[in-house]
């Protein structure tokens, strides 16, 4: 009798493209909703890491920075710094501004609401 090999050539190559996971990048790659989701989810994860990230940067960096105002040669124009920042802050109150666009718009509100009413009705 002819003893035939347990596995062939084709069957290992078989089995090791399906360990190394090619079958289901295949898969993946044939359906267009599937990639899309994959892409969307990895994209709402990078933005979510980049702000996460940028915030602790930015968190980290402003608390050294108030940490170095107590120095005694650098902490004079660190100090000059947050004086003007915090004027500018104080000089720019836009709440004039404001005030005036809401009352503009209130008085667009006002024309349209004279206009619906002085309109003659379509039938």
């Amino acid at each position: 009798m002819n003893s035939m090999p347990k596995s062939s050539p084709e069957k290992e190559v078989v089995k090791s493209l399906e360990a190394g996971g090619v079958v289901d990048y295949l898969e993946y790659l044939q359906s267009g909703k599937r990639i899309m989701w994959v892409n969307f989810k990895a994209g709402v994860a990078r933005g979510l890491g980049m702000t996460v990230g940028a915030t602790l940067v930015l968190g980290v960096t402003i608390w050294i920075l108030t940490m170095l105002v107590d120095l005694p040669v650098v902490g004079e124009y660190f100090s000059d710094a947050q004086q003007y920042i915090t004027e500018y802050a104080e000089r720019t109150n836009y709440e004039d501004e404001f005030a005036e666009q809401i009352r503009l718009l209130q008085e667009i509100d006002e024309s349209n609401k004279q206009l619906i009413n002085t309109s003659p009705e379509v039938d």
